[in-house]
């Protein structure tokens, strides 16, 4: 329905795209928003399916679950590595060629994993996987919204978002029937496979961007001359990217250790394994209903106050989440909260860094955006690791991993009171 109702708000809206074949427009965007959403699908498979298992990976490589955090720190750091990185060479070189390749580091990675046979094995490999998934997510994000109509930009972002906790879901309850039935290497060889099944139809059926097929930028100048990072604070840009920037770091910091946490804490609360696991795809769940409706809300609805009320909600359901970490009933209806409301902040987020910079340097502001936000991720799954090592209750090691979003709720009302954000909102 919500598909549906995207197909006929680009029919009406249609006249606004830039068109790139006079009888074919709307033909090459659908292809672009599908294989960009499988290209994120694959991302969420990829970055939960590992939660579940890191009980039984641990005990395969004979280390304590409380040691796991660098684990999930790695993927982390080589996500914002790559995030830089593939964004500022996809908007001077193309984002399609730099797409194909970060499909081949995940797949690649993804199978790498199955076969590590040891802690600092197990630690490389993940920086590679993060490497991939990190550079794939600005290039998908900047290549959807350069294709969709303006006024419906914001909608078509969060909408392609939500293949990453669908993404997700499948992960973790893939990998809570897997783990019993082939061990948890199996999630993996299928995380690597599908990749690679991908990447023909990335190659053959994506189009590349239209500043790199044009050469030049809107106002037909030669391509970008500065430095694409130096235009980011350029043209009055610089404190709402600052704000933007502090808000992911709080933002993504939340979304990963909820992400990576969620299994491992349940289970320390006395969960079993697939219980821990069936939760954590009610989470992802929730965030495919919470980025489907907040992306069908941004039409009616300013995206920085959705973003702020989100924020306090994941908030406030995690808090509950962990009060309440031993009722069956509670803690299924506070993960799916967490995972809307979570979820739907993040796509928000997207949505306004694809929003508050011009075409020829969006890959870039996404990309560093996500890389700034992703030192956020890096830090938090470590920081829940040293709580555990101190002896927090669940409860409490969850209250901590709610304070974020509350900043950041701060920070996007500061980013909402600047002149560039207003500007560019208005676009």
């Amino acid at each position: 329905m919500i598909m549906v109702s995207l197909r006929q708000d680009m029919e009406a809206a249609q006249a606004d795209a830039v068109p790139f074949e006079p009888d074919g427009t709307q033909r090459l965007q659908w292809h672009v928003y599908i294989l960009c959403g499988l290209v994120a699908f694959l991302d969420g498979f990829d970055t939960q399916a590992i939660g579940p298992a890191a009980d039984a990976i641990a005990a395969s490589i004979g280390i304590d679950i409380k040691d796991f955090g660098p684990v999930f720190s790695a993927s982390q750091i080589g996500f914002l590595t790559g995030a830089m990185i593939f964004s500022a060479l996809g908007d001077r070189f193309g984002r399609k060629r730099l797409l194909v390749a970060g499909t081949v580091i995940i797949a690649f990675s993804s199978l790498g994993t199955a076969f590590a046979g040891s802690y600092h094995e197990l630690v490389a490999i993940r920086i590679l996987a993060g490497l991939g998934l990190g550079g794939v997510t600005p290039l998908f994000i900047s290549l959807a919204s350069e294709f969709a109509p303006p006024a419906l930009r914001a909608r078509v972002v969060t909408m392609l978002w939500a293949a990453v906790p669908i993404g997700g879901m499948m992960g973790s309850f893939t990998s809570s029937v897997t783990l019993s039935q082939f061990g948890w290497q199996a999630i993996f060889f299928l995380g690597g496979g599908t990749p690679l099944l991908l990447v023909p139809a990335l190659f053959f059926l994506l189009p590349e961007s239209r500043e790199i097929q044009r050469g030049s930028n809107d106002n037909g100048a030669p391509q970008l001359r500065v430095s694409p990072i130096g235009a980011l604070f350029g043209e009055g840009r610089g404190l709402a990217t600052l704000w933007l920037w502090l808000a992911s770091w709080m933002i993504w910091m939340l979304l990963v250790v909820v992400g990576v946490w969620t299994p491992s804490l349940l289970q320390r609360a006395g969960w079993t394994i697939p219980m821990a696991a069936m939760m954590l795809g009610l989470l992802n769940a929730g965030g495919v209903a919470g980025t489907f409706l907040i992306g069908a809300g941004l039409r009616y609805f300013p995206p920085q106050r959705a973003l702020m009320l989100a924020l306090i909600a994941a908030a406030a359901s995690l808090v509950m989440l962990g009060t309440f970490a031993h009722s069956f009933a509670v803690v299924a209806v506070a993960a799916s909260l967490a995972g809307f409301f979570s979820s739907a902040a993040g796509g928000c987020l997207l949505a306004l860094s694809a929003s508050l910079y011009p075409e020829r340097v969006r890959a870039t502001g996404v990309g560093w955006s996500l890389g700034f936000g992703k030192t956020g991720a890096v830090l938090g799954p470590l920081c829940v690791g040293l709580l555990l090592g101190f002896q927090w209750s669940t409860a409490s090691i969850y209250s901590a991993i709610a304070l974020p979003g509350l900043l950041a709720a701060v920070l996007v009302f500061l980013l909402s009171r600047t002149s560039t954000f207003r500007a560019a909102i208005k676009q």
